[in-house]
């Protein structure tokens, strides 16, 4: 960001010097210039940093200064309609590149937001894509990398004691989502570009989850981790539900078979007869 901001000084510096010799050279007044001074600001802030625009406003205050007030070449200032004038200059300057780059960053923001709801909306589609069984594996953290671009993705199921990897992951992934786990806590190491979030549900912490290489990990780690503990959530009702048929199904093969036998003992004589008429069919 340093060098974007230095790199913005120059370029609005270089175009400031370019302006004055413009103007000097046509030997415009105080006010033409003055307004294509505002003018290069606007155009300044509209890059959204506050700093060199200001650092730009300052420098044509200076050109206004030395080369469009009298005396002609001289920093000095004579009359106070000339320092009004000035100070004027640079409080507009400054309103104006606030103003503008506040609305700048508001609206980069707002970008970025939408962006973000739009890759989350993907991903919940992606997700209930997916069969809710037992064994999905680590390919559950495939759309994770496929929509956000991340790097590695790690998955700690407390409930089945699991753990699934995605992608080229450090060695310390693993452990770190699992420490994330069993303090409670989050993580964020941003040398390493690595974000652990708890998953809770109901306010019990159900698992981990771990990124490596997450861009705004602020504003997406916590969505994400949200889509993770309602998936976990589906997957185990999912497991449950199926536990609950089988153990029906069980029970109600159990239930005709004991049925069938009961039915056998307590009324054995049609059988008897069945028997003995067949005998006397047959003869001797």
């Amino acid at each position: 960001n340093w060098w974007r901001t230095m790199a913005l000084c120059a370029l609005g510096m270089l175009a400031v010097a370019l302006l004055t010799s413009i103007a000097f050279r046509l030997q415009v007044g105080f006010g033409v210039a003055s307004f294509c001074y505002l003018l290069l600001l606007v155009l300044q802030s509209l890059s959204g940093d506050f700093f060199s625009s200001a650092v730009v406003s300052l420098s044509a205050v200076g050109c206004l200064d030395y080369f469009f007030t009298d005396p002609i070449l001289s920093f000095e200032v004579m009359g106070p309609f000339d320092i009004l004038g000035l100070v004027s200059f640079l409080v507009t300057g400054l309103i104006i590149t606030r103003l503008v780059t506040s609305v700048r960053a508001k609206t980069e923001s707002s970008r970025l937001q939408q962006e973000m709801l739009q890759r989350l909306y993907d991903l919940a589609q992606q997700l209930l894509a997916l069969e809710p069984d037992a064994k999905d594996g680590s390919h559950f953290l495939e759309p994770f990398r496929g929509v956000f671009g991340i790097k590695a993705a790690c998955l700690f199921d407390a409930a089945n004691a699991e753990v699934y990897i995605a992608g080229n992951a450090r060695d310390d992934l693993e452990k770190k989502t699992g420490e994330a786990f069993i303090h409670g806590k989050d993580y964020e190491i941003s040398e390493k570009g690595f974000t652990a979030r708890c998953i809770r549900v109901s306010g019990r912490t159900v698992g981990a989850i771990g990124f490596e290489g997450l861009e705004n990990p602020d504003l997406t780690a916590g969505p994400l981790a949200a889509l993770v503990a309602a998936h976990l959530e589906r997957r185990h009702s999912f497991v449950h539900a199926s536990r609950a048929a089988a153990a029906a199904q069980t029970e109600s093969y159990r239930t005709a078979i004991l049925d069938a036998l009961a039915h056998e003992f307590k009324t054995p004589l049609s059988t008897i007869m069945t028997a003995a008429g067949a005998l006397r069919e047959g003869g001797s």
